[in-house]
């Protein structure tokens, strides 16, 4: 192949990446996403195949109230009883707790929203999942044990779950999820940031 062959191709090849580039971060596409999008418009249900949504960001706080979450039970490597019940405890700040709407009908549908304190009003979620291969990402269609925290928080500043059958025997991540009102994952004023949210790995062994 000569030499202009090859110039002419990776030509192309740059120019077809930066067109899709510059496509994709187009300031003129903004907010109208959805108008091109070739998904559906979103309606507030939970739609598998995916969606557009055109609900705004909302209110974002200040970088002294951002989210953060920790896990008080089960800690890192702990070891539990199989088909034993346990509560699941986390702690989280700068979240006004107990915000929680229909997400059957209202999925999305909301922007984020902060209180008189400048906390977002949100909610947060503990999802468990099996571990097959430590050295592999987890199916995230795939969980033990799945629960929205939908109480404000207690009066230790506590979200809880009861996990009333236990666990089979195996390997377990468990990792927390907050959000605002409407379920989307909460939004911070900074990108440089801790996360707002925690993860510890368990075994549940036979009895």
């Amino acid at each position: 192949m000569s030499f202009l062959k090859k110039f002419l191709i990776i030509a192309t090849i740059l120019t077809a990446y930066i067109a899709a580039s510059v496509y994709a971060v187009n300031a003129k596409t903004g907010n109208n996403v959805c108008c091109i999008s070739k998904k559906d418009l979103f309606n507030g249900t939970q739609n598998p195949d995916g969606e557009c949504v055109t609900t705004v960001m909302g209110e974002i706080p200040s970088k002294k109230q951002m989210i953060s979450t920790v896990i008080r039970f089960p800690k890192n490597n702990d070891v539990l009883k199989e088909n034993t019940p346990f509560t699941i405890r986390t702690k989280t700040i700068n979240l006004a707790a107990g915000f929680f709407d229909d997400p059957l009908k209202q999925y999305y549908i909301f922007p984020q929203t902060l209180n008189k304190n400048g906390l977002i009003q949100g909610h947060s979620h503990v999802t468990v999942q099996k571990i097959q291969n430590e050295n592999e990402p987890l199916d995230p269609q795939i969980f033990a044990f799945f629960k929205g925290l939908n109480e404000p928080a207690d009066a230790k500043g506590e979200l809880t779950a009861l996990v009333d059958k236990g666990l089979p025997a195996g390997k377990y991540r468990l990792c927390t999820m907050v959000s605002s009102f409407a379920h989307q994952p909460v939004l911070m004023p900074v990108a440089q940031r801790g996360s707002q949210d925690d993860c510890v790995r368990f075994t549940v062994v036979k009895k």
